[in-house]
C-alpha cells in the first residue's frame, strides 16, 4: 500500500496512450447527443463514468486524478458548452470520483460489495454532495433545492443500473487490458 499514491511507472508511453484512448472514449460518451439533459448542467443519463472507473482501476489514483481533470475539461470543450457554462468545481468532482474508484478498484478484485460501496460513496460525496454545492453556487439556493430532489431521485433510480454495468464490465475490461499488455 506504500506505493498506492506513487506516480512511479504510471505515466509510461504505453499507459499514456491507453489513458488518451480512454479519454477519447469518455469524451464521446459525454457528448450532448449521447447524454440526456434535464435543464442546464443537469445530466440525466451519461455513461462517461465507465471510463473513469476503468482508468482508476487500471492505473491508480494519481492517473485517476489527472484523468478526471482532463476528462472534465476536454468534455466541456468537445460539447461546446451545451450543458451550460464551465465551472471548475465539476473538475474537482470528477477528480474525486476517479480517486474513489481507485481506492476501491485499483489492485483489488472487482466484487459486487466493492462496486456497491464505491458507487454509494461516490453518490453521496460527489453526485449528491459536491455537485449540489456547485449547482447552488452557480444558480442560487432555489434552483439548488429543485435540482436536489430531481438529482436524488434520478441517481437512486440509476444506481442499480450503474452498479451492474460496472460489475459486469470492469473485470472483463481489466482482463482485456492484461491480455493486450496495456498494464
Amino acid at each position: 500500500m506504500s506505493d498506492f499514491f506513487s506516480p512511479k511507472g504510471v505515466f509510461t508511453p504505453k499507459h499514456l496512450a491507453a489513458m488518451a484512448m480512454l479519454l477519447g472514449i469518455r469524451t464521446i460518451l459525454n457528448l450532448p447527443f449521447l447524454t440526456i439533459y434535464l435543464g442546464p448542467s443537469f445530466k440525466l443519463i451519461t455513461f462517461a463514468y465507465i471510463t473513469d472507473a476503468l482508468c482508476a482501476m487500471l492505473f491508480g489514483p494519481i492517473a485517476g486524478l489527472v484523468f478526471g481533470f482532463a476528462g472534465d475539461a476536454i468534455g466541456f470543450l468537445a460539447s461546446s458548452g451545451a450543458g451550460g457554462a464551465y465551472f471548475p468545481g465539476f473538475a474537482l468532482s470528477e477528480m474525486i470520483t476517479c480517486l474513489i474508484f481507485a481506492c476501491f478498484f485499483y489492485r483489488h478484485t472487482i466484487t459486487v460489495p466493492r462496486v456497491i460501496c464505491a458507487w454509494l460513496i461516490n453518490l453521496a460525496a460527489v453526485l449528491l454532495g459536491l455537485n449540489m454545492v456547485w449547482l447552488i453556487l452557480m444558480y442560487g439556493m432555489d434552483a439548488g433545492s429543485v435540482f436536489t430532489a430531481a438529482r436524488f431521485v434520478n441517481n437512486l433510480v440509476q444506481a442499480p443500473v450503474h452498479i451492474v454495468i460496472l460489475w459486469l464490465l470492469l473485470p472483463r475490461l481489466g482482463k482485456l487490458a492484461e491480455r493486450h499488455r496495456i498494464l
